[in-house]
Formats: structure tokens, C-alpha cells, sequence
């Protein structure tokens, strides 16, 4: 059994419904969707693309590039924002229709997150927002450099100064390469958390940009401060 066997057996029989596909681009394919996704004009960064710190008042810039697209009036709303739906564009529409088809579900919302190198991150979270349903579902798609995606058991996490209640769960470590897609099924959110975490050391540039595109089905249109 190879790690991501190995990887994906422990999840699923731990409440989770893991599912990762290595070649559901083909390299060529994978380039060419790249190329044509870092000509977006969309991109957010900086200011422009801040969140509420966790568990604070305090608001602070993304560390990475984000965009986002849907139908129309879908937006998504996370640590203190809610990001309205660009249009489709002729790029996202196309991937959108080769995940329906593998798949066998059509998401009317795509949230683009830009890593530009491996001090670009994303920190512990599960995405279990209300706009998502009772049963969330995520289906991630991976282009360009090679990154760790990181599992965590919610209950391997102390809480409001305890310790943990289930400190022998394991952190699962996944490699999430070009042209890949992992689905991330119920109750997978509800009972795990999941980060990309910053790679590099003090060479961060040595690992090359990352595109991830989560695509999502929101059932409802948030409220609170949006973001066009």
C-alpha cells in the first residue's frame, strides 16, 4: 500500500469520505488550464483580500491570491466576509464541465486560491458554513507545484485549554500534485480540519506557484460585508 493509500484508508475509516484522483487532468491538459487560469484580471490580494483573524477582532491581508466565480448571485461567506461570484469565465466553465461529468455533481461556485510560492499558506479550518448545507462537499482541484494538504481530527485539537480528547488521531498528510482532484464528502468537514502549510523554510521561492480551485454548492446567499 503506498502513503497516499495508506493516507486515505486511515481518514475514511476515521469519519471522513476522502477520495483522491492523481491523473483526473492529463499533464497536458493541467499546463494549458494553469496557463490560462494566472491570466485571470480577478485576482485579490493584500488589502483588498482581508479576514477576521480567528477567535479576534483583529482583520489581517490572505497569505495568497484568491478569486472567485458562480452563478449568478451565489457568494460565499468565511472568517467575517462574504466573497460574491464573479461571471464564469470560458475557463472555469470548462473545468466546471469536466468535473460534473467525472463526477456526477454540477457546483455553482468556485473559490480560486493563489499560492505564489511556499510562504503562501492556509491555515486549520473546515469548510462547514452554513451556506454550504448540513452536508458540505468540496471537491479540490490542484495546479502546478507539488504541496502537503494536511488532515487533523477536530478532536485532536485541545479546546479552551484542555487537552485533547482524542490525542492519539493522527495528522495525515497528503501530496497534492498537477492536475489532481481530492473530494472532500460529508461528514469529512464535520469531524476534521485540514490546512496547507507554509513549505520552503527560509527559501520559500524554491517551490513553485499553486493554483487550487475548491469547487463548492452553495444552497443559500449569506449575509454580512461583501466583497465584489
Amino acid at each position: 500500500m503506498s502513503q497516499t493509500e495508506r493516507a486515505l484508508d486511515y481518514l475514511n475509516r476515521h469519519a471522513a469520505s476522502v477520495a483522491y484522483d492523481p491523473g483526473f487532468l492529463s499533464e497536458a491538459e493541467a499546463d494549458r488550464f494553469r496557463q490560462e487560469l494566472s491570466e485571470l484580471p480577478e485576482w485579490r490580494a493584500g488589502e483588498a483580500a482581508r479576514i477576521r483573524k480567528p477567535f479576534s477582532s483583529e482583520w489581517v491581508p490572505i497569505p495568497r491570491q484568491q478569486a472567485a466565480h458562480g452563478d449568478p448571485g451565489t457568494r460565499y461567506a468565511f472568517s467575517g466576509i462574504t466573497l460574491q461570484a464573479r461571471p464564469w469565465t470560458a475557463v472555469t466553465l470548462e473545468l466546471r464541465e469536466r468535473i460534473a461529468t467525472r463526477t456526477g455533481r454540477i457546483p455553482n461556485f468556485v473559490l480560486v486560491n493563489r499560492y505564489r510560492d511556499g510562504g503562501d499558506c492556509m491555515g486549520w479550518h473546515s469548510d462547514d458554513e452554513r451556506d454550504l448545507g448540513s452536508e458540505p462537499a468540496v471537491l479540490s482541484l490542484s495546479l502546478g507545484a507539488e504541496r502537503d494538504f494536511q488532515f487533523r481530527h477536530k478532536l485532536a485539537f485541545p479546546r479552551r485549554g484542555r487537552p485533547p480528547e482524542r490525542p492519539e488521531l493522527e495528522t495525515v498528510t497528503l501530496r497534492l500534485g498537477h492536475g489532481s482532484l481530492l473530494s472532500m464528502l460529508h461528514p469529512t468537514n464535520r469531524d476534521w480540519k485540514h490546512q496547507l502549510p507554509r513549505r520552503g523554510g527560509r527559501n520559500p521561492g524554491a517551490i513553485g506557484e499553486r493554483l487550487n480551485l475548491t469547487w463548492r454548492f452553495i444552497e443559500a446567499c449569506p449575509r454580512g460585508t461583501v466583497l465584489p
